[in-house]
């Protein structure tokens, strides 16, 4: 009788959900009805056992973004990721690659300046503006962060933030152009007709924002931040964040160069928590807890928006082109590229060729 065929027997005389161990990493049981159900590990495989070749598991842990998945798909925790933190674990580990820190770091600018908004009254009104370099990496540098403030008394601050006149596109909750208001947020101004935030904003000279027509979902943003922050033992993240002056706490106001409140707000995302009574009928939820998300629905307008990196200038262009030559002393031949690339690149027309089309 093989060693399934007796570990399965043996169940029946078991309490129900009692495993047997098979062999290292392949248990069975039997349910509360009798149905027998196998378990089958990774360890199973010898090239895969951690005690045999611990490199497998270390170099596959790297294509997840969070623990809490790698728990729920490897090692069948069927409940991984209740209560997870999302983004702290990833964010302390590599922190000098995502946190700007240095003092004297500031954006390139020709860089694309682009942000994200979300309107608060009672809760925090944020605003984070991000610079895209040449490669695409998205830096968010400068944040407007501040709770308990009318609209009359937001716009004077976010005139002030720099290279607030730069930002390209604004991305912000569709929910500010509803016209809900029954009155204008002007100070010393009467009552108005129903009026959108965002009409509000514009009296103020903040004629920014544009709709976010994209995907909203928490879960959504999550996996794309992680994505962007994946496999960062052999790369650099596309995605960073300058802060000179982190804190454990909210620090309001206009940081024109920092985004500590961004931050903050990262690393105490939680994802849902059900209790043991919830999970005998549900499965693990991944969704993000609806709280201290403000700079990070602004972040989120941002990332889901799919930002393009800037474009490099003609010149640029053209010595990255010449730059091969360059580097082996070929002048010659450098300065008979750069001819030819500006010419083809600043031509009214192209040349026609023979062949088919």
């Amino acid at each position: 009788m093989s060693k399934a065929i007796a570990a399965l027997q043996k169940t029946k005389h078991l309490p129900p959900q009692t495993e047997i161990e098979i062999q290292r990493g392949f248990t069975t049981r039997r349910t509360q009805g009798g149905i027998p159900v196998h378990r089958l590990h990774y360890s199973a495989h010898p090239e895969r056992d951690p005690e045999i070749h611990p490199e497998w598991k270390r170099s596959e842990r790297k294509l997840y973004t969070a623990q809490a998945s790698w728990d729920r798909e490897q090692e069948i925790i069927d409940e991984a990721g209740g209560g997870e933190l999302v983004f702290a674990d990833t964010i302390f580990t590599y922190w000098n690659k995502i946190v700007i820190s240095a003092p004297e770091w500031r954006p390139d600018p020709r860089w694309r300046v682009e942000a994200g908004f979300d309107h608060g009254r009672t809760n925090a009104t944020a605003l984070e503006r991000i610079y895209i370099d040449d490669d695409g990496t998205i830096i968010f540098s400068g944040e407007y962060y501040m709770p308990g403030k009318e609209i009359w008394e937001h716009g004077p601050v976010i005139h002030r933030m720099i290279d607030v006149r730069k930002i390209a596109a604004c991305y912000s909750d569709p929910t500010i152009f509803d016209a809900t208001f029954q009155q204008s947020q002007t100070n010393g101004r009467s009552q108005e007709r129903a009026k959108s935030i965002n009409e509000l904003y514009v009296e103020e000279k903040i004629a920014l924002f544009r709709p976010f027509a994209g995907d909203r979902s928490d879960i959504s943003f999550a996996a794309r931040l992680m994505s962007h922050w994946a496999n960062l033992d052999e790369r650099e993240p596309s995605v960073k964040i300058v802060c000179r002056k982190y804190a454990e706490k909210p620090q309001p106001g206009l940081h024109n160069w920092d985004c500590p409140n961004l931050l903050w707000e990262l690393i105490r995302t939680r994802r849902e928590k059900l209790s043991a009574h919830q999970l005998l009928s549900r499965n693990a939820s991944e969704k993000i807890m609806d709280k201290d998300n403000h700079a990070r629905d602004a972040m989120k307008y941002i990332l889901m928006s799919h930002p393009e990196p800037t474009q490099k200038s003609l010149a640029q262009r053209a010595a990255e082109a010449v730059k091969p030559l360059a580097q082996v002393g070929d002048l010659t031949s450098a300065l008979i590229r750069y001819q030819q690339f500006m010419e083809q690149e600043t031509a009214d027309y192209a040349p026609a060729t023979l062949g088919r089309y």
